[in-house]
Order: C-alpha cells, then structure tokens, then sequence
C-alpha cells in the first residue's frame, strides 16, 4: 500500500510541468541573443580566469569558485522554487538557476576579488562585493529580460553575496592544509 500519494502525485505534477518548460525553451529561448549572451557570457569570464590568474594560486582560488558556485546554484535553485525570481531565458531548462552567473560570473569575480584583495578587509570586500552585485549585477540582468524579481527585493542580496564571499576567502586563505597520505 502506497503511503505518499500527494508525493507521487505531485512528482507527476513537476514532471509535467518540465515538459512544459522544456517545450517553451526550445521554442521562446534557444538560440535567442539572451541564450548565446549567457553562453559568450561564460567563455569570456572563464576565459578571463585563466589569462589572468595567479597560476600558482589556481588551486586554492578554484576551491573559492567551485564553493561560490554551488552555493550560488543551490541558494538560486531555493528562490526559484520558493517564487522569489524567476529566469525567463536560461541557458539550459535542466536546472532553473541562470547558470551563467551561478557557474561563471559569481566564481570568477570572487576569484578575482580574493586574488587582488586578499590583504584588505574580507568583510569589507564582501560587502562591497554584495553591494555591487545587487545593485549593479541585478539589475543589468532585469533590464536584458533574464532575471525577475517576484517576491525578492536587490537589498536582500546583500547579506547573501557577503557571506559567499567571506566564507570563500576563508576557505582560501586557511594555511592549514595537510597533504594526502
């Protein structure tokens, strides 16, 4: 006997509702300018890392991107489900999080910030950072139709973007890493 039967449900209610997203995608997004924009937008800021960086820090600088990113992509999945944003044009309808700013814009400018920085007050920087971020960064994407705000407010962010940032820098800058025996 089945004990879930609102979860089966609305498992087939989601999926459903996928195929209808995926559907829209293919037609209202791919191969738009707002979908090769997320696309270019990638490779360049990636592109950027790897010209610029400090090579023989890439591998701490990359331990702050991948955690900036997953946050980043876990905390955009929550507001998505949660109806605070939504993205109208998303490079791919797999994950609802704009994935050119989760996986690329985010992880590389904290990257950067740590880099260039990385003696300066991180919860300073971070606060700039989220300031920046959420006043700047937010509304260019509002303004190129990808980002929408529903129940979600720029001012926010703030608290959000300096707490990715500090904790990436702390992650970064730990002096205390052991070698693998």
């Amino acid at each position: 006997m089945e004990s879930t039967p609102g979860m089966k449900e609305s498992f087939w209610q989601y999926h459903h509702s996928f195929e209808h997203r995926l559907e829209a995608w293919k037609v209202e997004v791919l191969y738009t300018w707002e979908w090769w924009f997320g696309i270019v937008l990638s490779i360049i800021a990636w592109s950027l890392w790897l010209f610029f960086r400090k090579k023989e820090s890439s591998d701490r600088l990359l331990l702050a991107g991948i955690f900036t990113g997953l946050i980043s992509v876990t905390l955009d999945n929550i507001g998505y489900q949660l109806a605070l944003w939504n993205y109208y044009k998303p490079v791919t309808p797999l994950i609802p999080a704009y994935l050119p700013y989760d996986f690329a814009l985010m992880p590389v400018v904290v990257m950067f910030l740590i880099q260039f920085f990385y003696v300066r007050n991180p919860w300073l920087v971070g606060l700039l950072f989220g300031l920046l971020t959420a006043f700047i960064g937010e509304p260019f994407f509002k303004l190129l139709g990808i980002y929408h705000p529903v129940y979600w407010k720029n001012i926010y962010s703030i608290p959000f973007y300096t707490i990715i940032y500090y904790i990436s820098f702390k992650l970064v800058m730990r002096r205390n890493f052991e070698k693998l025996k």
